[in-house]
């Protein structure tokens, strides 16, 4: 349901740039504007953040003591079918920073700060005193707030009136705000990450040129390439073997 709406957004918004810019009968706004070696500008952008796992199949089955263990405290104990994790959506806000490079190239500075979560979703076999083990669904939710220095280079078609479109690729560098110290225990954190990411990513997008400011809508997907789980040596830990992050944005540009 909430792709299908995001996609309708989309289309809506696309639709309504094209009739405003339609309806300027073709005057070339900001002529000057790609001209500047520089300029700056601002993102409101819509995040989902996600998990990339490789399971350990080494823990899978094995068996742990009830204690410890949220939601199974009264049993004799619990061991893991599975895991896998789902996005949620979250937000980012940033500032824009662009060098002109050559006609068709600049060089993009975008820092950030995106707030979101992911979900880990386990499959754990629940076992009572006594009784017959049976499959119960149990949620870790993992949230983040991360400061992102993204590095970009983006390559533009030439520009159709007051229309360009562009396609982008780099690296981003992360820093999760709201990771739990490696080095400070607590009962109540079961999933602990660490705190740096390295991102590599790649987009597309289109750029509105209207009077007074240009108007850009971006789709972006950002891969990580580190194992950013910290191991518990619980239930919830022993199960994964690798975990990297995995993100798709949505943002609206104005500059």
């Amino acid at each position: 349901m909430q792709k299908n709406t995001f996609r309708i957004s989309i289309i809506s918004l696309l639709t309504f740039l094209s009739i405003n810019l339609a309806a300027q009968k073709y005057k070339q706004n900001l002529q000057e504007h790609d001209v500047k070696p520089y300029h700056f500008g601002f993102i409101l952008a819509a995040n989902t953040m996600d998990f990339r796992i490789t399971t350990n199949q080494a823990a899978i089955g094995r068996f742990y003591q009830g204690e410890g263990i949220p939601g199974f405290e009264n049993t004799d104990g619990a061991s893991l079918f599975g895991v896998s994790s789902s996005p949620a959506v979250g937000f980012t806000v940033g500032v824009v920073g662009n060098y002109k490079i050559a006609q068709h190239w600049d060089f993009r500075f975008v820092p950030s700060l995106a707030f979101g979560e992911r979900n880990l979703n386990y499959r754990i076999y629940r076992i009572p005193d006594g009784e017959i083990p049976y499959l119960v669904n149990h949620t870790e939710v993992v949230s983040s707030t991360f400061l992102e220095f993204p590095f970009h280079l983006k390559y533009k078609s030439n520009r159709a009136k007051n229309f360009r479109a562009y396609v982008l690729a780099g690296f981003r560098f992360n820093i999760d705000l709201a990771a739990p110290s490696a080095d400070v225990s607590s009962d109540q954190e079961f999933i602990k990450l660490r705190k740096n990411d390295l991102l590599y990513e790649f987009g597309a997008g289109f750029d509105f040129y209207f009077p007074f400011f240009k108007f850009g809508i971006e789709l972006k997907g950002s891969y990580g390439t580190k194992d950013l789980l910290l191991s518990e040596g619980n239930i919830f830990t022993d199960g994964i073997q690798q975990m990297r992050s995995k993100l798709f944005q949505i943002s609206l540009t104005f500059e």
